[in-house]
């Protein structure tokens, strides 16, 4: 019996035959070509474009970054985290220096000015809040601060130049209608004058020098303390009484009619307590002095408020 070959048996065979025969295939008219793969450098320059490249095949690794230049100048930044300095960035966190940050977290430094929307809540312990629409327990705050700004009263100012409505304003310039005013030189337009004078001189130590057009000297007499009052403006009034023991020993009085030139002395066994006041056109000054005579040595201590 003679055997048939298949259409099928055929076609395997010669694939067969092709792969057993390596990377060369015969064609009609015997000629046999070689499978070679194309290198890099037998391609021409700028000879391929993009849209002949696979999508999302070109990686990091592929691409030579060293080559790139500096990007000149990034106007907005979406979020710049950890850089050294941050300009005109939406959001830079822990930046060393963040200028004119939308949000800058723990930032180093903040220069430019602060807008309220740009602060949630308030700037709490800011080293150096400028121009910050609220600063709370900040150590140095510049610029302007209005009234808006400050959440009631400044409660315990110390050292300020001028505390209206202050709290505690310790050492003053002005402390207006404060609670507490140590050591201020004028409270509610008012000031106020330490007394405190030693002398055993029968000539006239001053006391207190022109205030509100009063001046007072103290003479030491013998075991009493003399008080001598003058005037810088005409037709002043003035009066002061003394106590001794607790029973009033003496009063002097000039109503409209102390005038300059004219010296008003109360003699006064020592120790005594005197009060005095004064006023001329609307200026007015009062006050209180403790005197006493140390043998020999007489001393005048006290305080006094005056107008001007």
């Amino acid at each position: 019996m003679r055997l048939k070959p298949q259409p099928a048996t055929v076609i395997a065979s010669l694939a067969l035959f092709i792969a057993l025969g390596g990377t060369s295939y015969a064609v009609t008219g015997g000629t046999s070509f070689a499978v070679k793969l194309i290198s890099g450098s037998q391609l021409q320059d700028h000879s391929v474009s993009g849209v002949k490249l696979e999508n999302h095949t070109v990686t990091g690794k592929d691409v030579d970054v060293a080559g790139f230049p500096t990007v000149p100048s990034a106007v907005f930044a979406g979020q710049a985290s950890s850089a050294a300095t941050a300009v005109n960035a939406t959001n830079a966190r822990s930046a060393i220096t963040a200028k004119t940050a939308t949000s800058a977290a723990t930032a180093t430094t903040i220069t430019g000015t602060v807008r309220g929307s740009q602060v949630s809540g308030a700037v709490a312990n800011a080293t150096s809040a400028k121009t910050a629409t609220s600063a709370t327990t900040a150590a140095t705050i510049t610029g302007t601060i209005s009234g808006s700004q400050v959440s009631g009263a400044v409660a315990n100012a110390t050292n300020a130049t001028n505390a209206t409505n202050a709290t505690d304003a310790t050492n003053a310039t002005d402390a207006t209608n404060a609670t507490t005013a140590a050591n201020s030189t004028t409270v509610d337009g008012d000031r106020l004058l330490n007394i405190s004078e030693w002398s055993s001189s029968s000539t006239d130590s001053t006391l207190a020098s022109n205030i509100a057009g009063l001046t007072l000297a103290m003479r030491c007499t013998g075991g009493d303390v003399d008080i001598d009052a003058t005037t810088s403006v005409s037709s002043a009034s003035y009066g002061m009484s003394a106590v001794a023991n607790a029973v009033a020993t003496g009063f002097v009085k000039e109503e409209g009619n102390f005038n300059t030139g004219t010296t008003v002395t109360t003699t006064n066994a020592a120790p005594s307590q005197l009060s005095f006041s004064y006023e001329q056109n609307g200026e007015i000054a009062a006050g209180t002095l403790t005197v006493f005579d140390d043998s020999g040595l007489c001393a005048a201590f006290g305080i006094a408020e005056y107008s001007g």
